[in-house]
């Protein structure tokens, strides 16, 4: 039997290149990754005019690597090694195939690097992608190298690294693309280099992207905007200042706040800051009593730290997040880079904060105390005693991102100053940590106190919000409540009186239970419809997969007709396009009920930004329709509610102008907001045919299957819903959500407006 071998077309290279890749964003950041995955502390982007260059200061890429795994497709090596050699960094490359990412984003690609076992020597290579010829050998693909005594500059001024020029690039890059590339590879970016503090030591977490794209219009703003979403969505923000603290003669004071923002913890109605000011030294309680004071006693009491800021930002990573920020991810993030860390002169010590080092990581004794189940502080004044447990709300490293800001040189020059006796906040000999002693003990307190102050602060606000929320029970139950108080002092009431109340309270009680009724008639009603919904969405899967068939289909139709210059197979390719995004735009209505965050999560939620998404997930359902924002005041919020109940409530509304407008020639929609004497409200008018009632008699359509709107025959096709149910769903929401909902007198060229009104 004869034997026979396999070959490999050259064109694998292009299409393993662009098909595992797709896009120019994710094709760059690849290199990224390889940068991170090579130990590298910066990688440096620069995008040009027709250029980008790749510069990392990792391990680099020796001869022998080059040819053993740069040269051969689809090693897995690093799949196998798991880890990076020098820091231990989980890889995040596998498949073999990052470098050919590069063939997607320019038609030539230069490589120079300078290794760590021979960092005198420089390895230079070309590879012009243009020459790859469908139907040739794979081995016919030229990649030209040298190996040559060089001495290299990379990221950060280092001598060993990998530099990457693309040059005739494919793809414009703007503003919306660096914002993707941004997106792709923020995860492995360190947060430490926040407020331009430069970053001391090289640990596995130090991981650091510089770009710079002088012809982008806000390059670096759209590259950060992750992180900047990250850090801007803090739930408590504490912060700490000592100024002065060896001078003031052992009377020294720190200042301390704590803000919480609206809705944490949950219930909170508006954002509330707490100030404290305390004696410096923070005396700590003992646990065991001490002897009379000595000498030596009073001399701990006295100042040994001079200065120090801190602030400390607590998430709350559950839920929605903006900015499309997934909370697994942030969960992820904070679990690697959480914690607080200490500068000194703007340089951070690894060592505080590091989740490779248990000390370093509880170096505030935050989990210590946790295992204990300490449930008051030891640091905190009497006067601030709750009667809650408030240690137990003490933010775990998971949660908090901080930064404390000393400076060891100022330190010393004041601890000489005053004749150089005592102790002073200074660095270990020989390690990025700071020594251990009274110093180190004050700041330590001085940080710790300001947490437990949150958790204090945050344990009164916490009860407060309950007790409001007890406040707010059932209608029914209230009512039984009082009757029953009633009849307790029926003998010390006069009984014509007595008589007189209890009609009135009959009545009531009748009132009640008739609503009480109603709703769960509407309950009924609305059941067998909400379980076909829901059928819908868990459908939903499977419909995705037949629309991204329907995509590739269409870019299979778009490319023969290039290639066969055929009009038919193009306009096939547009008409399925075009379906695919009508299509896609449609289930963008149910998104919100699919995604488990928008239902469950209880916030207050901006006006506009609900019915600006809502707007644009429903325009291909109501075409030429003018929407106007403009009436929308900045700052306006929805009451606490969930993102799915807000938009849709927007969405009902629009789908009754919509059927209202469809016999109308102007088809417009305005959305108007105001502050009025301490409620809020939000006006939806449009162009429709109008009300065929009084207004006050308006609100029988708010109730279920209620129609009034005649549509004509020609027009049936296209409305949405028809069932008369809309408007009470409305109504429902609203209610669920202490909001009133009613037709006003409509505003200047509208026929109808409905408003939403609530409490401020």
């Amino acid at each position: 039997m004869k034997s026979a071998h396999f070959t490999v077309d050259a064109a694998l290279l292009r299409e393993l290149g662009e098909r595992l890749i797709g896009r120019a964003h994710i094709a760059l950041a690849e290199l990224v990754k390889n940068a991170y995955d090579a130990d590298a502390h910066t990688c440096r982007i620069d995008i040009e005019d027709d250029r980008i260059v790749v510069t990392d200061d990792g391990h680099g890429i020796s001869e022998q690597e080059f040819h053993k795994f740069w040269l051969r497709v689809g090693t897995t090596h690093r799949a196998e090694e798991r880890i990076s050699r020098g820091l231990g960094r989980s890889m995040t490359g596998s498949k073999g195939i990052g470098r050919l990412s590069a063939q997607f984003l320019a038609g030539e690609m230069e490589l120079q690097s300078n290794s760590t076992t021979n960092p005198d020597q420089m390895l230079y290579a070309v590879v012009d992608w243009t020459t790859i010829r469908s139907g040739e050998d794979i081995q016919t693909v030229n990649v030209e190298w040298q190996s040559k005594p060089e001495a290299g500059l990379y990221a950060d001024g280092s001598n060993t690294g990998t530099q990457i020029i693309l040059n005739g690039l494919k793809t414009h890059w703007d503003s919306e693309a660096i914002e993707a590339l941004g997106r792709e590879v923020w995860m492995l970016r360190s947060p430490f280099r926040r407020g331009n503090r430069p970053a001391k030591g090289k640990t596995a977490h130090d991981f650091y992207v510089d770009l710079n794209a002088p012809e982008v219009a806000s390059a670096k703003g759209s590259f950060d905007k992750m992180h900047e979403t990250l850090f801007s969505n803090w739930k408590a923000r504490i912060t700490g200042v000592l100024e002065g603290g060896r001078g003031a003669g052992g009377s020294s004071r720190a200042s301390v706040s704590v803000e919480f923002e609206r809705d944490y913890p949950e219930g909170l109605e508006e954002r509330q800051t707490f100030r404290e000011v305390t004696s410096f030294p923070i005396v700590r309680k003992p646990s065991l009593p001490v002897p009379s004071q000595s000498e030596g006693a009073k001399r701990r009491d006295l100042p040994a730290l001079d200065q120090a800021r801190f602030e400390v930002l607590v998430f709350k990573p559950q839920g929605l997040q903006p900015g499309g920020l997934a909370v697994n991810d942030m969960r992820s993030y904070l679990r690697t880079h959480g914690n607080v860390s200490v500068y000194d002169a703007g340089f951070r010590l690894p060592y505080y904060g590091s989740s490779q080092d248990l000390g370093g990581q509880d170096w505030l004794d935050i989990a210590t105390d946790q295992g204990r189940r300490l449930m008051t502080s030891e640091l905190l004044p009497d006067r601030l005693r709750t009667s809650g447990r408030y240690l137990l709300d003490l933010p775990n490293p998971g949660r908090i991102f901080g930064a404390v800001e000393v400076n060891t040189n100022h330190e010393r020059h004041i601890f000489e100053q005053l004749g150089g006796s005592g102790e002073c906040l200074q660095i270990q000999p020989g390690r990025d940590r700071l020594a251990p002693n009274r110093a180190f003990d004050q700041l330590r307190d001085l940080v710790r106190f300001a947490i437990d102050f949150y958790a204090n602060r945050y344990q009164v606000l916490a009860d407060q919000t309950k007790q409001r929320r007890r406040g707010k029970e059932p209608a029914p139950r209230i009512l039984a409540t009082a009757i029953q108080t009633f009849e307790r002092n029926k003998e010390s009431l006069p009984k014509e009186v007595y008589s007189e109340l209890r009609r009135e309270l009959i009545n009531v009680d009748r009132a009640v239970k008739t609503e009480s009724e109603a709703l769960d008639s509407r309950a009924a009603i609305l059941g067998p419809l909400a379980t076909a919904g829901m059928a819908a969405l868990a459908m939903d899967h499977e419909i995705a997969r037949e629309a991204n068939l329907v995509a590739e289909v269409a870019a299979t139709l778009r490319k023969l007709s290039k290639e066969t210059s055929s009009p038919t197979l193009e306009k096939a390719a547009t008409d399925l396009s075009t379906f695919h995004e009508r299509f896609n735009s449609y289930r963008k209505l149910f998104s919100p009920l699919a995604d488990s965050e928008d239902r469950e999560a209880t916030k207050r939620l901006s006006v506009s930004l609900v019915t600006s998404q809502v707007v644009k997930a429903v325009r291909t359902r109501m075409p030429r329709v003018a929407f106007d924002f403009s009436g929308i005041p900045r700052g306006l919020q929805f009451p606490i509610g969930a993102f799915v109940e807000w938009s849709a409530i927007v969405q009902n509304v629009l789908f009754n102008a919509w059927d209202a407008m469809l016999d109308r020639e102007r088809k417009a929609v305005r959305f108007d907001g105001a502050v009025r004497n301490r409620r809020q409200l939000l006006r939806v008018s449009d162009t429709g045919v109008g009300l065929t009632m009084p207004i006050e008699d308006a609100s029988i359509l708010f109730e279920p299957f209620e129609r009034r709107t005649e549509i004509a025959e020609a027009n049936r096709s296209i409305a949405l819903g028809g069932q008369g149910l809309g408007l009470a769903i409305v109504r429902m929401i609203a209610n669920q959500r202490k909001a009133e909902v009613r037709f006003v007198e409509p505003q200047e060229g509208f026929s109808t407006t409905i408003e939403i009104s609530w409490k401020g």
